[in-house]
Protein backbone atom coordinates (compact mmCIF):
# COMPACT_ATOMS: atom_id res chain seq x y z
CA UNK A 1 0.00 0.00 0.00
CA UNK A 2 1.33 3.50 -0.78
CA UNK A 3 -0.43 4.93 2.06
CA UNK A 4 -3.29 6.96 0.38
CA UNK A 5 -7.24 6.13 0.41
CA UNK A 6 -9.99 7.44 -1.12
CA UNK A 7 -11.82 10.27 0.51
CA UNK A 8 -15.59 10.30 0.23
CA UNK A 9 -15.09 13.08 -3.26
CA UNK A 10 -13.03 11.02 -4.72
CA UNK A 11 -9.68 12.63 -3.58
CA UNK A 12 -7.02 11.16 -2.18
CA UNK A 13 -6.07 11.68 1.59
CA UNK A 14 -2.33 11.46 2.90
CA UNK A 15 -2.50 9.07 6.01
CA UNK A 16 -2.52 11.46 8.73
CA UNK A 17 0.71 8.95 10.11
CA UNK A 18 2.48 10.09 7.27
CA UNK A 19 1.42 13.50 7.12
CA UNK A 20 3.17 14.44 10.71
CA UNK A 21 6.76 13.51 8.84
CA UNK A 22 8.17 16.99 9.97
CA UNK A 23 7.63 17.27 14.26
CA UNK A 24 7.59 20.34 16.25
CA UNK A 25 10.66 20.35 19.36
CA UNK A 26 9.98 21.33 22.73
CA UNK A 27 12.40 24.83 21.79
CA UNK A 28 10.00 25.49 18.86
CA UNK A 29 6.75 25.03 20.66
CA UNK A 30 8.20 27.24 23.24
CA UNK A 31 9.38 29.68 20.95
CA UNK A 32 5.82 29.45 19.53
CA UNK A 33 4.39 30.39 22.43
CA UNK A 34 6.36 33.11 23.54
CA UNK A 35 5.40 34.94 19.97
CA UNK A 36 1.92 34.10 20.01
CA UNK A 37 1.79 35.50 23.27
CA UNK A 38 4.16 38.54 23.01
CA UNK A 39 1.57 39.25 19.85
CA UNK A 40 -1.62 39.18 22.05
CA UNK A 41 -0.15 41.75 24.74
CA UNK A 42 1.17 44.08 22.19
CA UNK A 43 -1.87 43.87 20.39
CA UNK A 44 -3.60 44.99 23.92
CA UNK A 45 -0.98 47.92 25.23
CA UNK A 46 -3.71 50.20 24.61
CA UNK A 47 -2.79 51.34 28.00
CA UNK A 48 -0.08 51.92 30.19
CA UNK A 49 -0.87 49.54 32.93
CA UNK A 50 -0.55 46.62 30.18
CA UNK A 51 2.83 48.21 29.36
CA UNK A 52 4.07 47.95 32.46
CA UNK A 53 2.70 44.25 32.44
CA UNK A 54 4.67 43.79 29.86
CA UNK A 55 7.53 45.13 30.96
CA UNK A 56 7.41 42.99 34.57
CA UNK A 57 7.13 39.86 32.04
CA UNK A 58 10.31 40.94 30.13
CA UNK A 59 8.12 41.13 27.11
CA UNK A 60 9.44 44.40 25.69
CA UNK A 61 13.06 44.06 26.14
CA UNK A 62 16.13 41.54 27.28
CA UNK A 63 17.32 43.54 29.93
CA UNK A 64 20.78 44.99 28.27
CA UNK A 65 19.51 48.61 28.09
CA UNK A 66 21.76 50.68 30.27
CA UNK A 67 20.60 52.97 33.36
CA UNK A 68 18.96 52.34 36.63
CA UNK A 69 16.50 48.96 36.50
CA UNK A 70 13.20 49.86 37.71
CA UNK A 71 13.35 49.84 41.24
CA UNK A 72 16.83 49.51 41.68
CA UNK A 73 18.48 51.55 44.30
CA UNK A 74 18.82 55.30 43.47
CA UNK A 75 22.36 57.35 42.66
CA UNK A 76 23.33 59.40 46.09
CA UNK A 77 23.84 62.84 44.28
CA UNK A 78 27.69 63.87 45.70
CA UNK A 79 28.04 67.43 47.82
CA UNK A 80 31.07 69.24 47.12
CA UNK A 81 30.02 72.22 49.95
CA UNK A 82 29.62 72.34 53.86
CA UNK A 83 25.84 71.17 53.87
CA UNK A 84 24.34 67.70 53.98
CA UNK A 85 22.43 66.34 50.89
CA UNK A 86 18.97 68.23 52.67
CA UNK A 87 20.90 71.49 52.68
CA UNK A 88 21.32 71.52 56.75
CA UNK A 89 24.95 72.90 57.73
CA UNK A 90 26.82 70.37 59.00
CA UNK A 91 28.72 70.53 62.60
CA UNK A 92 31.88 71.97 62.69
CA UNK A 93 31.59 75.26 61.16
CA UNK A 94 33.50 78.40 62.30
CA UNK A 95 33.65 79.55 65.96
CA UNK A 96 31.80 82.74 67.14
CA UNK A 97 33.11 84.99 69.54
CA UNK A 98 31.07 87.93 71.34
CA UNK A 99 31.65 91.20 70.32
CA UNK A 100 30.72 94.91 71.99
CA UNK A 101 30.72 97.14 69.68
CA UNK A 102 31.02 99.93 72.65
CA UNK A 103 30.27 102.92 70.69
CA UNK A 104 27.00 101.66 68.40
CA UNK A 105 25.75 99.95 71.95
CA UNK A 106 25.81 96.54 70.68
CA UNK A 107 27.15 93.04 70.91
CA UNK A 108 27.04 90.18 67.94
CA UNK A 109 28.28 87.18 67.80
CA UNK A 110 30.70 87.38 64.76
CA UNK A 111 31.77 84.10 63.24
CA UNK A 112 35.68 83.59 63.00
CA UNK A 113 35.45 84.36 59.15
CA UNK A 114 33.68 87.38 59.09
CA UNK A 115 34.85 90.72 60.05
CA UNK A 116 34.37 92.74 62.27
CA UNK A 117 32.91 95.53 59.99
CA UNK A 118 31.37 93.66 57.49
CA UNK A 119 29.34 92.26 61.16
CA UNK A 120 28.80 95.49 62.13
CA UNK A 121 27.14 96.74 59.00
CA UNK A 122 25.11 93.64 58.27
CA UNK A 123 23.60 94.41 61.50
CA UNK A 124 22.96 98.21 60.33
CA UNK A 125 25.36 99.67 63.14
CA UNK A 126 26.79 103.17 62.14
CA UNK A 127 30.89 102.85 61.85
CA UNK A 128 32.87 104.66 60.18
CA UNK A 129 35.29 103.32 56.75
CA UNK A 130 35.90 104.04 53.58
CA UNK A 131 38.31 101.85 51.66
CA UNK A 132 37.21 98.45 52.88
CA UNK A 133 40.65 96.81 52.45
CA UNK A 134 43.19 97.82 55.31
CA UNK A 135 44.54 101.28 53.60
CA UNK A 136 42.92 104.51 54.57
CA UNK A 137 42.45 103.87 58.08
CA UNK A 138 39.03 105.24 58.38
CA UNK A 139 37.84 102.61 60.18
CA UNK A 140 40.49 102.60 63.05
CA UNK A 141 39.44 101.11 66.42
CA UNK A 142 40.54 100.06 69.71
CA UNK A 143 40.12 96.59 71.29
CA UNK A 144 40.52 96.21 74.82
CA UNK A 145 43.50 94.22 74.61
CA UNK A 146 46.44 93.03 73.08
CA UNK A 147 45.13 93.03 69.13
CA UNK A 148 47.47 90.13 67.90
CA UNK A 149 45.98 88.01 70.51
CA UNK A 150 42.02 89.35 70.19
CA UNK A 151 42.30 89.52 66.32
CA UNK A 152 43.42 88.37 63.05
CA UNK A 153 44.26 90.92 60.37
CA UNK A 154 44.62 90.24 56.45
CA UNK A 155 46.87 92.59 54.77
CA UNK A 156 47.24 96.26 56.63
CA UNK A 157 48.94 99.07 54.08
CA UNK A 158 47.61 101.72 56.53
CA UNK A 159 51.23 104.35 57.09
CA UNK A 160 53.39 102.51 59.48
CA UNK A 161 51.13 100.63 60.86
CA UNK A 162 52.23 97.30 62.38
CA UNK A 163 53.05 95.03 65.55
CA UNK A 164 53.29 97.96 68.13
CA UNK A 165 49.85 99.40 67.07
CA UNK A 166 48.26 95.84 67.03
CA UNK A 167 50.05 94.75 70.76
CA UNK A 168 48.50 98.60 71.63
CA UNK A 169 44.83 97.73 71.12
CA UNK A 170 44.33 98.94 67.89
CA UNK A 171 42.87 97.17 64.65
CA UNK A 172 41.47 98.13 61.55
CA UNK A 173 37.48 96.05 61.60
CA UNK A 174 37.33 95.88 57.97
CA UNK A 175 40.68 93.48 57.64
CA UNK A 176 39.97 92.09 60.83
CA UNK A 177 38.31 88.79 61.94
CA UNK A 178 37.92 88.09 65.54
CA UNK A 179 39.57 85.12 67.62
CA UNK A 180 38.72 85.60 70.69
CA UNK A 181 35.46 87.91 72.97
CA UNK A 182 36.45 91.69 73.16
CA UNK A 183 34.81 95.28 73.38
CA UNK A 184 35.12 97.38 69.96
CA UNK A 185 35.64 101.25 70.29
CA UNK A 186 35.56 102.69 66.86
CA UNK A 187 36.48 106.19 65.53
CA UNK A 188 40.15 106.17 66.76
CA UNK A 189 42.06 107.06 63.35
CA UNK A 190 43.21 110.22 64.68
CA UNK A 191 44.30 108.48 68.24
CA UNK A 192 46.05 106.03 65.91
CA UNK A 193 47.72 108.60 63.90
CA UNK A 194 49.25 110.15 67.02
CA UNK A 195 50.58 106.83 68.19
CA UNK A 196 52.25 106.30 65.33
CA UNK A 197 53.65 109.40 65.66
CA UNK A 198 55.22 108.54 68.87
CA UNK A 199 53.11 111.55 70.50
CA UNK A 200 50.61 109.99 72.49
CA UNK A 201 49.98 106.55 74.08
CA UNK A 202 47.01 104.70 74.21
CA UNK A 203 44.01 105.88 76.36
CA UNK A 204 43.23 103.38 79.15
CA UNK A 205 40.52 101.25 78.45
CA UNK A 206 37.79 101.93 81.99
CA UNK A 207 36.89 99.48 83.56
CA UNK A 208 33.02 98.29 83.33
CA UNK A 209 30.93 97.58 86.29
CA UNK A 210 27.96 96.01 86.49
CA UNK A 211 26.26 98.89 87.14
CA UNK A 212 28.55 100.73 84.40
CA UNK A 213 31.34 102.74 83.92
CA UNK A 214 33.91 103.25 86.62
CA UNK A 215 33.68 105.95 89.27
CA UNK A 216 34.92 107.63 91.79
CA UNK A 217 34.38 109.64 94.80
CA UNK A 218 35.31 113.53 94.66
CA UNK A 219 34.80 115.87 97.79
CA UNK A 220 33.79 119.30 96.27
CA UNK A 221 35.35 120.76 99.23
CA UNK A 222 33.92 124.36 98.66
CA UNK A 223 30.48 122.85 97.77
CA UNK A 224 30.84 120.95 100.59
CA UNK A 225 29.90 117.52 99.43
CA UNK A 226 31.28 114.27 98.13
CA UNK A 227 29.68 112.85 95.04
CA UNK A 228 30.52 109.78 92.87
CA UNK A 229 31.52 111.06 89.45
CA UNK A 230 31.64 108.52 86.76
CA UNK A 231 35.04 108.07 84.68
CA UNK A 232 33.56 109.57 81.43
CA UNK A 233 32.06 112.31 83.05
CA UNK A 234 33.82 115.53 83.66
CA UNK A 235 34.55 117.07 86.86
CA UNK A 236 32.11 120.57 85.92
CA UNK A 237 29.06 118.55 84.58
CA UNK A 238 29.06 115.95 87.47
CA UNK A 239 29.10 119.62 89.72
CA UNK A 240 26.45 121.37 87.55
CA UNK A 241 24.43 118.27 87.72
CA UNK A 242 24.16 119.10 91.58
CA UNK A 243 22.78 122.58 90.84
CA UNK A 244 25.84 123.64 92.14
CA UNK A 245 27.69 126.95 90.42
CA UNK A 246 31.28 126.47 89.26
CA UNK A 247 33.66 128.98 87.90
CA UNK A 248 33.98 128.27 84.13
CA UNK A 249 33.44 130.27 80.63
CA UNK A 250 34.95 128.71 77.49
CA UNK A 251 34.32 124.80 78.46
CA UNK A 252 36.92 123.49 76.18
CA UNK A 253 40.29 123.60 78.19
CA UNK A 254 41.70 127.34 76.96
CA UNK A 255 40.23 129.84 78.84
CA UNK A 256 41.34 128.38 82.46
CA UNK A 257 38.47 129.97 84.64
CA UNK A 258 36.99 126.51 85.53
CA UNK A 259 40.85 125.43 87.31
CA UNK A 260 40.70 123.97 90.64
CA UNK A 261 43.28 122.18 92.79
CA UNK A 262 43.35 118.48 93.75
CA UNK A 263 45.15 116.50 96.66
CA UNK A 264 48.02 114.65 94.59
CA UNK A 265 49.29 114.89 91.41
CA UNK A 266 46.79 116.21 89.13
CA UNK A 267 47.87 114.19 85.99
CA UNK A 268 47.61 111.09 87.70
CA UNK A 269 44.47 111.65 89.09
CA UNK A 270 42.51 113.57 86.76
CA UNK A 271 42.44 112.42 83.18
CA UNK A 272 42.52 115.77 80.70
CA UNK A 273 41.02 115.92 77.21
CA UNK A 274 41.40 119.07 75.72
CA UNK A 275 43.71 120.30 78.10
CA UNK A 276 45.24 124.12 76.60
CA UNK A 277 45.90 126.05 79.37
CA UNK A 278 47.65 124.21 82.83
CA UNK A 279 51.40 123.44 82.18
CA UNK A 280 52.74 120.04 83.12
CA UNK A 281 54.30 121.85 86.48
CA UNK A 282 50.92 123.04 86.79
CA UNK A 283 49.33 119.52 86.74
CA UNK A 284 51.80 117.88 88.91
CA UNK A 285 51.28 120.51 91.58
CA UNK A 286 47.68 119.19 91.55
CA UNK A 287 45.88 121.87 89.50
CA UNK A 288 43.36 120.69 86.80
CA UNK A 289 40.70 121.71 84.54
CA UNK A 290 36.95 120.89 85.83
CA UNK A 291 35.71 121.29 82.18
CA UNK A 292 38.10 118.80 80.38
CA UNK A 293 39.05 116.55 83.36
CA UNK A 294 38.11 113.49 84.01
CA UNK A 295 38.26 111.80 87.46
CA UNK A 296 40.62 108.66 87.84
CA UNK A 297 40.80 108.19 91.40
CA UNK A 298 39.17 109.41 94.71
CA UNK A 299 40.20 113.01 95.51
CA UNK A 300 39.26 116.22 97.18
CA UNK A 301 38.89 118.72 94.75
CA UNK A 302 38.81 122.59 96.01
CA UNK A 303 37.28 125.23 92.85
CA UNK A 304 38.04 128.38 92.10
CA UNK A 305 42.20 128.80 92.52
CA UNK A 306 42.67 130.27 88.41
CA UNK A 307 44.72 132.78 90.50
CA UNK A 308 46.95 130.69 92.29
CA UNK A 309 47.81 128.65 89.32
CA UNK A 310 49.07 131.18 87.39
CA UNK A 311 51.30 131.92 89.74
CA UNK A 312 53.08 128.97 89.38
Amino acid sequence: MDGRHASGDGTEKADETESSETTETPADTESGLDSALRRQLLASTASVGALATAGCLGILGDGSETGPRPGGPTAVEETTDDTTPNGTATPGGPDSFSIEYVVQEATLDVPTDETLLDAGLDADLDMPYQCQVGVCGQCASTVDGDGTELVEHGDVGYGEMGEAEFQAGYVLPCVAEPRDELSLTTGKQDELDSFMAGETTPTPEETSTPGGVESYAINYVEQGDTIDVASDETLLKAGEDEGWELPKQCEVGVCGQCTSKVDGDGSELVEHDGNQYLSDEQLEEGYVLTCVGYPRDDFELTTGVKDEADQI
